[in-house]
């Protein structure tokens, strides 16, 4: 049992996931337009990114008053994109 613990433990780290599936480190950048009347969900995008280092970056633009959302409505949404990952580059 310890020889999978610790396979899991690795394979955690290799991609920076936790056993759930969600990453470990998160980075979320949420843009509204409340200006622009209720909220459109249709026309709202987010852009997901895996870093090289295992961190994700998320980037929600929400099209209209974000204001009465609540935070289960938002993770579902922001689920519904999936993660891209980032090119490496290599060493410069």
């Amino acid at each position: 049992m310890t020889a999978i613990l610790r396979r899991v433990g690795k394979l955690e780290e290799r991609y920076s996931v936790n056993a759930s599936g969600k990453p470990r480190v998160v980075v979320r950048a949420i843009i509204s337009f409340p200006w622009k009347g209720p909220l459109n969900w249709s026309a709202s995008t987010c852009q997901r990114r895996l870093n090289p280092g295992g961190a994700v970056t998320e980037i929600v633009r929400l099209e209209g008053d974000a204001d009465r959302i609540s935070e289960e409505e938002l993770e579902k949404f922001i689920a519904g994109f999936p993660i891209d990952p980032l090119p490496y580059a290599g060493p410069r």
